[in-house]
């Protein structure tokens, strides 16, 4: 009976690894996490704030516990783009122009398998995201004449989270890896930024204000390195049999 519970402990212990790879996130506006389009109105001036293509990326851990949980954490890079349209109405002054907005963050998520083959499983996960802004944003234009558009960010904190959520289907190879594709969504617990854009023309001016709240939708797609086997004679701990 200690022979086999044993070995049967040894075989349990096997079955959780760790992995180390890397992931690229294309950031989708599809508007289904609150990343819709929205207007700053002032009296006559409007902007129209439009989230467009971004992206992530960055390296991942993925941390076994057995074989049907683990914990994924590392580290990435984040690029929000927007597109921000100017217009004045009664008037033909109108104006176009672009900002991005950055951040790092550490994931940590508790990742569940699902197998669906030999080679084939379905993952879920859940966690947080611990993020840094490590600046704040500014652009401005001059459509014509002494007509002049400002827009402005300043993070609400340098330190921000994010619940995240995912689902996707990975296929695991021995010699070439793990290959993983899926879908996510980010969501602030507090909003990323104020914002405020102007119009000038001479002397007048027209200010409004809003907050950018960051939610991200995502496509998924990550790799991770394969574990080359161990060569020569490995000891594993045991009972001694007599």
């Amino acid at each position: 009976m200690v022979t086999t519970s044993t070995v049967l402990a040894q075989r349990k212990k096997s079955e959780a690894q760790n992995f180390f790879g890397f992931q690229y996130r294309p950031l989708i506006p599809l508007g289904l996490v609150g990343d819709r389009p929205f207007d700053i109105d002032t009296n006559s001036f409007k902007t129209t704030v439009s989230s467009r293509l971004g992206y992530n990326y960055g390296g991942v851990v993925r941390i076994g516990l057995n074989k049907n949980l683990a914990i994924e954490t590392g580290l990435s890079y984040t690029k929000r783009n927007f597109n921000l349209d100017f217009s004045v109405a009664d008037s033909n002054v109108v104006g176009k122009n672009t900002v991005g907005i950055i951040n790092y963050d550490i994931p940590v998520n508790l990742l569940a398998y699902i197998q669906l083959g030999q080679q084939a499983f379905m993952n879920a996960s859940l966690g947080g995201s611990l993020n840094f802004y490590p600046s704040n944003v500014q652009t401005r234009i001059v459509p014509s004449g002494k007509h002049m558009f400002i827009f402005e960010g300043r993070r609400f904190a340098f330190f921000n989270t994010d619940v995240n959520g995912n689902v996707g289907f990975e296929y695991r190879t021995e010699r070439s890896g793990i290959f993983y594709v899926g879908i996510s969504g980010k969501l602030p617990i507090q909003p990323i930024f104020w914002i405020a854009s102007e119009y000038r023309h001479d002397t007048y001016r027209l200010v409004g204000f809003d907050q950018i709240d960051g939610a991200t939708f995502s496509i998924d797609l990550k790799y991770f390195f394969h574990k080359p086997p161990q060569r020569g004679i490995q000891y594993k701990p045991g009972p001694i049999e007599q």
